[in-house]
């Protein structure tokens, strides 16, 4: 196994492992680069390309014992590691789904790699070609012949596999099953409204539903008839999306539904808080000492997540940085409550109903300052005065007296017993006026 990106732990990354198929031992350089091209590649696709930041990608070399593919329709056969094959009038690269095949990219990635979130089997054949491998692995041609088809089957094979997304195409398919998928709808009533629209949130008010003519509209999200391999009963977001077409991914990207299918599947996966101290979560502070809660983000490409800090539940106004500086008197004593609410705002993203954008850290804040209080002031025999000092001090305190209220002198280091204790100075006859306080350590 090679590493082709990191961008920190696998426990907390989408981690792509891309393995070889067709490629002979003495092809073991070629893997490795036709992988990293392939990487890069599908990272250069939006939503990808956005959030970069959270993906890893390995590589397992296998070796084959031939270079290619089956081809049964010509007839050509290949001894190849994972038993892959396919031909020219449907391109559905196919493995078997017992051990010859699917088991051995489970075993592989298991080992290497248990934290793997999406699986592509590259294939070192000069025909394009691809599938979902039954929705756990996005096969995949280097196409050496048609190359701009890689990336775009490797961009629509992800889509099956990460987001479960549905294709688009029109194309008959007996025996396909008939499951809607985020970007595909049944519909066999004629009379559609917005309202029942999975993806509603994205049609603008002057869409018409269904929406036609289509051509009218290239560039809207609305409701396309067309999809899952029919042509009627079935619909689509858009007129054409990478589920759709067979183009340039540059020229057909993934349309806004299926963009924001494939961010919710990353965030499935991945976390925005990186990492969060204090670590421990349940803190306990007896010193007027600030404490500083901070948290690390991960980061998309071209905006910000955006923070906002609590105390007890209420919003502290202004305070959305990373890092927040708590005074501890500003809680009072007892149990108290800190936390950050983290939230990627982006604009890909416009349902999340179980808000897999948002993150929540908290910390149980007990305070036990020191709280002290003088009362109970009286003159006793022989000219001597006496005061009682009641609270909490944890650490002891000390008794200080000053003529000026600015220049402290420090009389006795004194503990609480039963919640007080009782001062009594010398004579005063003769002394000037003082004024006294305690005070404890900081």
């Amino acid at each position: 196994m090679q590493t082709i990106l990191t961008n920190g732990a696998t426990a907390n990354r989408l981690n792509m492992v891309v393995l070889a198929e067709g490629y002979t031992s003495n092809e073991f350089s070629k893997f490795f680069l036709d992988a990293t091209n392939a990487v890069d590649a599908l990272l250069s696709c939006q939503p990808f390309q956005e959030y970069r930041s959270y993906c890893n990608a390995f590589a397992i070399f296998v070796p084959s014992n031939e270079s290619g593919s089956d081809h049964p329709s010509w007839p050509s056969y290949r001894d190849t590691y994972f038993n892959s094959s396919y031909d020219l009038d449907d391109r559905i690269i196919t493995i078997p789904t017992d051990n010859l095949g699917q088991g051995k990219v489970d075993a592989l990635v298991q080992t290497f790699v248990p934290a793997c979130g999406l699986a592509i089997l590259l294939v070192n054949d000069g025909i394009a070609g691809g599938s979902d491998g039954n929705g756990k692995t996005a096969i995949v041609a280097t196409g050496y012949y048609e190359p701009y088809l890689e990336t775009n089957n490797l961009a629509h094979e992800t889509g099956h596999v990460l987001a479960g997304l549905g294709d688009e195409y029109t194309d008959p398919n007996p025996g396909y099953p008939d499951v809607e998928e985020p970007n595909t709808i049944h519909n066999t009533n004629s009379v559609v409204t917005t309202d029942s629209i999975k993806w509603r949130a994205w049609i603008s008010t002057n869409t018409p539903i269904p929406t036609k003519p289509p051509d009218s509209y290239p560039s809207v999200i609305g409701l396309f008839e067309g999809a899952h391999y029919h042509t009627n009963g079935w619909y689509r977001p858009k007129l054409n999306c990478m589920m759709r077409s067979t183009s340039d991914p540059s020229l057909v990207p993934f349309c806004e539904v299926c963009s924001e299918a494939l961010v919710l599947a990353i965030y499935q996966k991945v976390r925005p808080i990186e990492s969060f101290a204090p670590t421990n979560a349940s803190l306990s502070i007896s010193s007027a000492q600030p404490v500083t809660f901070s948290l690390a983000l991960l980061q998309p490409a071209t905006h910000n997540i955006s923070v906002q800090w609590f105390t007890n539940g209420a919003v502290l106004n202004g305070v959305t940085s990373p890092a927040f500086t708590l005074s501890p008197q500003s809680l009072g004593n007892g149990s108290n409550w800190v936390s950050a609410l983290v939230k990627d705002n982006t604009p890909l993203v416009r349902t999340d109903p179980t808000n897999l954008l948002s993150q929540t850290v908290t910390w149980t804040v007990n305070v036990n300052l020191p709280q002290l209080r003088l009362d109970s002031p009286v003159w006793l025999a022989g000219g001597q005065f006496a005061f009682r000092v009641t609270g909490n001090a944890p650490q002891d305190f000390v008794i200080q007296a000053s003529t000026n209220l600015t220049s402290w002198t420090s009389l006795t280091t004194n503990s609480l017993v039963g919640g007080e204790f009782h001062y009594t100075n010398s004579a005063t006859a003769g002394f000037p006026r003082r004024h006294f306080r305690a005070v404890t350590p900081p």
